[in-house]
């Protein structure tokens, strides 16, 4: 089952793959704002259990976001590794 917690940590991966979150409330670490206490929700829930590291560091919505704001067309490589990423971790079709 998606979270909303998981579901917001993926998206601002995807559209900030340079935020680490690690130190988000660090005053130099680059998060805006606005976006803190999403990564604040998100480590509070990491350390009580409820999101596993790769959900906390979500590597492939990072990659995604690198690949789409890509100046070229992507390589075979990337395109493949772009269509196994949303396959295992795209949302399903709410009907």
């Amino acid at each position: 089952m998606y979270s909303i917690v998981k579901v917001t940590r993926q998206s601002i991966a995807y559209l900030y793959p340079g935020l680490h979150p690690d130190g988000y409330d660090d005053p130099d670490s680059g998060w805006p704002r606005a976006l803190k206490k999403f990564a604040a929700e998100a480590w509070s829930r990491f350390e009580s259990g409820e999101l596993a590291e790769d959900e906390i560091y979500p590597s492939e919505a990072q990659s995604c976001g690198i690949y789409d704001c890509m100046g070229r067309a992507p390589t075979a490589e990337e395109t493949e590794r772009r269509v196994i990423s949303a396959a295992m971790y795209s949302l399903p079709p709410s009907y």
